[in-house]
C-alpha cells in the first residue's frame, strides 16, 4: 500500500493516500475549451512516479531524465508486508534506491553506503528482487534458479498490471500491460498471477524461439544467403552417395599406386615402340600389296606359242618381200631368254619383299615384347607428379563428400526439428489442458469474480472470462456481450484488473493497490464509471488495500455515485488543475 508520495521539487504537491478508494481530481475550469487538455496537470505523471519508485527502468527518454527533473528526487512511504518503508530515487542516479526507513532486517536488501551522501542504499535490481519476493512470492535470490532465465515471471512485468500505463499501450488489451508486450511474456506472467502452471507457457515460449530460428534458416535458404548449403534430405542423399563413391575409388587407386623414378623414360620407350610397330605395320601393308602385284605379274609372264611366231614370219614374208630375216630358230631362242630373265627378276623382287616382311615380323615381335615388358613395369606405378595430382583429386573429393555429409546432417536436423516441434507443441497443449483441469478451482474463482463485476456494472449484459488451451499456449479473453460501444473494452480491462487484485492478494499478497489512469474511463458511460468506483471501493475498503484513480473533476462531479461512497473521504485533499503554470502536480509545466 502507498502511504504518500513527495519530491524534492519545492512546488511538488505531496500526495497522501489512505486505505480504500482514493480519487485524485484534476479540476476543469469554466473557461476551459473542449480542445484544451489537462495532460500537464499531472494525472498520468502520478502513475509514472509510482512505477519509478517501484524500480522501473530509467532510460534516456524517461521523464525523470529531463533537465527540469533530473536533479530532483522522488520519495514514497510504503507499507510492504506489514513493514513501513521510506524510499527515495532520482533520475541523476537511478541505479540506487535510498532506504530512509525499513528493511533493516531484510537479508534480501543488501545495503551499502552511498559515498556522496553517506546514506544507506540498495541497487535498483535488488530492490526489484525484494519487491518481487514480498509481493509475488518470487525467490529471494533469483540467480541460479529458473526465474533467472529469459521470459521467466518478473516483478516488473507482474506489477505493471496493477498500474497500467497509457503511454505504453496498457489500456488497449486486458491481457497486456503494454502494446508491444510479447505473447510469451503475458502468458507466463498471467499464468503465474492467476495460479496456473506458468512453466507450460514458459516451454511454449522456448518452442516459439526454436520455431523462429528454424524459420529464419528457411527464409535465408530461400533468399540464397547460404548458397546451396540447405536442401532437402531426399535431394542430398544421392549426392552424398556419389561423392563418397568417387572418393573411395580414388582412395583405392592411391593404395595401389607406386612412384617410379624412370616412369617418364619408360613411358617414352613404350610410346616409341608403339610408334615403330605402327610404322612397320603400315610398311607391311605396302609390301604385301607389292608382293601380290609381282606374283600376278610372274603368273602372266609366259613365252608366246610357237605357232604364233610362225604365223608372224609367214606374214612378214608376204608383206615385206625381199627383206632379210633372221632365222626362225634364232628369234625363238632370243625371245625365250628374255622371258626367262624377266621371270628371274620378278622372283628376285618377290624374294626380297618376303625377306623384308619376315624382318618386319621379327621386329614387330621384338618391339611388342619390349612394349609389353615396359607396360608391365609401369603397371600400378607412376610419376611423382601423377601421385600428387591423384592425392589432390582425392582431397577435393573428400572435402566435397564431407561438405555434402554436413549438409545432409543439417537437412536431417532441420526436418527432424520441424517434426519434433510439432510433437512438442502437441504435448505442451495436452499438458496445458491437464493443468487447466487440475486447477479448475483457480479458473472458476477468476471466472466468477469477473462475471459478478460485469453483472454489477450492467443490468442487461452478460460477460465471461475464457482461458483456453491452444496450440500456441494459454489464451486469456474477457468479453462483455452486446454492443461494443460505450467504452466496453475499457470496462473489460477494469474487470480483469479487479479480478487480478483479488486473486493475487489472496494467493500471493500482491502490491496492495490498483491504480488506474483517468484515460481508462474515456468513453465509458457515467453509470459504469460510478459502478466501477463502487466495486473498487468495496474490494479495498477495510482490507488493507487501495484503489487509486485519477479523474477529471467535471466527470467525477456528474457521477451517480452510490451512497456507500463518501465523496469527501475518497477525494484526495490535494487537487491539481491546469488553471495556472503552477496548478499541476509538479507546480510548473515542462515538455
Amino acid at each position: 500500500m502507498i502511504l504518500s508520495i513527495e519530491s524534492s521539487i519545492a512546488t511538488f504537491k505531496t500526495v497522501h493516500l489512505h486505505e480504500g478508494l482514493n480519487v485524485l481530481l484534476a479540476d476543469r475550469l469554466p473557461q476551459s475549451t473542449e480542445k484544451q487538455t489537462r495532460n500537464s496537470a499531472g494525472k498520468t505523471s502520478l502513475i509514472e512516479i509510482i512505477h519509478f519508485l517501484h524500480g522501473s527502468d530509467c532510460v534516456a527518454e524517461s521523464m525523470f531524465r529531463k533537465k527540469e527533473l533530473i536533479e530532483h528526487s522522488f520519495r514514497a512511504r510504503f507499507s510492504i508486508g506489514g513493514e513501513k518503508f521510506t524510499v527515495e530515487r532520482s533520475g541523476s542516479d537511478p541505479s540506487k534506491i535510498f532506504l530512509l526507513e525499513g528493511g533493516e532486517k531484510s537479508v534480501e536488501l543488501p545495503r551499502k553506503t552511498d559515498k556522496a551522501s553517506g546514506r544507506d542504499c540498495v541497487s535498483n535490481s535488488n530492490w526489484r528482487v525484494f519487491l518481487g519476493h514480498v509481493m509475488f512470492r518470487l525467490p529471494p535470490q533469483l540467480r541460479g534458479t529458473v526465474y533467472d532465465e529469459p521470459f521467466a515471471p518478473t516483478f516488473r512485468a507482474m506489477f505493471s498490471y496493477f498500474a497500467r500505463r497509457r503511454n505504453s499501450g496498457g489500456l488497449v488489451h486486458p491481457e497486456r500491460h503494454a502494446e508491444k508486450q510479447q505473447i510469451g511474456d503475458w502468458q507466463i506472467n498471467l499464468s503465474y498471477l492467476i495460479g496456473l502452471d506458468w512453466q507450460i507457457p514458459f516451454e511454449f515460449q522456448k518452442l516459439r524461439a526454436r520455431e523462429r530460428s528454424l524459420e529464419e534458416l528457411r527464409k535465408a535458404a530461400k533468399a540464397g544467403a547460404f548458397g546451396e548449403i540447405l536442401a532437402t534430405v531426399a535431394e542430398l542423399r544421392p549426392q552424398v552417395t556419389l561423392a563418397e563413391t568417387r572418393a573411395q575409388r580414388l582412395r583405392d587407386q592411391l593404395a595401389n599406386f607406386q612412384v617410379l623414378d624412370s616412369y617418364r623414360d619408360l613411358s617414352r620407350r613404350a610410346a616409341r615402340a608403339k610408334a615403330e610397330m605402327q610404322s612397320i605395320g603400315r610398311e607391311a601393308i605396302v609390301l604385301n600389296e607389292t608382293l601380290e602385284h609381282l606374283a600376278r605379274s610372274l603368273d602372266t609372264e609366259k613365252a608366246p606359242e610357237r605357232s604364233d611366231l610362225q604365223q608372224l614370219y609367214a606374214a612378214v614374208g608376204v608383206e615385206l618381200p625381199g627383206v632379210a630375216l633372221r632365222r626362225f630358230e634364232e628369234v625363238n631362242r632370243f625371245h625365250e631368254s628374255v622371258i626367262e630373265n624377266r621371270r628371274k627378276h620378278l622372283q628376285q623382287e618377290i624374294g626380297g619383299i618376303r625377306q623384308q616382311l619376315s624382318e618386319g615380323d621379327r621386329q614387330l615381335e621384338l618391339l611388342d615384347n619390349e612394349r609389353s615388358s615396359t607396360l608391365k613395369t609401369l603397371e600400378g606405378r607412376g610419376a611423382l607428379e601423377d601421385f600428387l595430382q591423384l592425392q589432390k583429386s582425392l582431397a577435393d573429393c573428400d572435402a566435397q563428400a564431407a561438405s555434402l555429409r554436413e549438409r545432409f546432417k543439417a537437412a536431417e536436423i532441420l526436418e527432424g526439428e520441424a517434426t519434433q516441434l510439432d510433437i512438442d507443441r502437441a504435448n505442451l497443449k495436452r499438458r496445458l489442458q491437464e493443468d487447466h483441469q487440475q486447477r479448475k478451482f483457480v479458473l472458476d474463482d477468476a471466472i466468477l469474480i469477473i462475471a459478478e463485476a460485469i453483472s454489477e456494472l450492467y443490468d442487461d449484459r452478460q460477460g465471461r472470462f475464457v482461458v483456453e488451451a491452444t496450440n500456441n499456449g494459454p489464451e486469456f479473453r474477457i468479453s462483455i456481450v452486446g454492443d461494443r460501444g460505450g467504452g466496453i473494452s475499457n470496462v473489460e480491462i477494469f474487470c480483469f484488473d479487479l479480478a487480478l487484485l483479488k486473486i493475487v492478494t489472496k494467493r500471493l499478497g500482491g502490491p496492495g493497490f490498483l491504480a488506474h489512469d483517468s484515460h481508462l474511463f474515456d468513453g465509458v458511460d457515467e453509470r459504469q464509471i460510478a459502478g466501477a468506483l463502487l466495486l473498487g471501493s468495496q474490494a479495498t475498503e477495510k482490507r488493507g488495500l487501495q484503489y487509486i484513480v485519477t479523474m477529471n473533476s467535471d466527470i467525477f462531479d456528474r457521477l451517480p455515485l452510490s451512497d456507500e461512497i463518501d465523496r469527501g473521504k475518497v477525494v484526495l485533499p490535494m487537487r491539481i488543475s491546469d488553471e495556472t503554470e503552477t496548478g499541476g502536480l509538479f507546480g510548473f509545466r515542462f515538455e
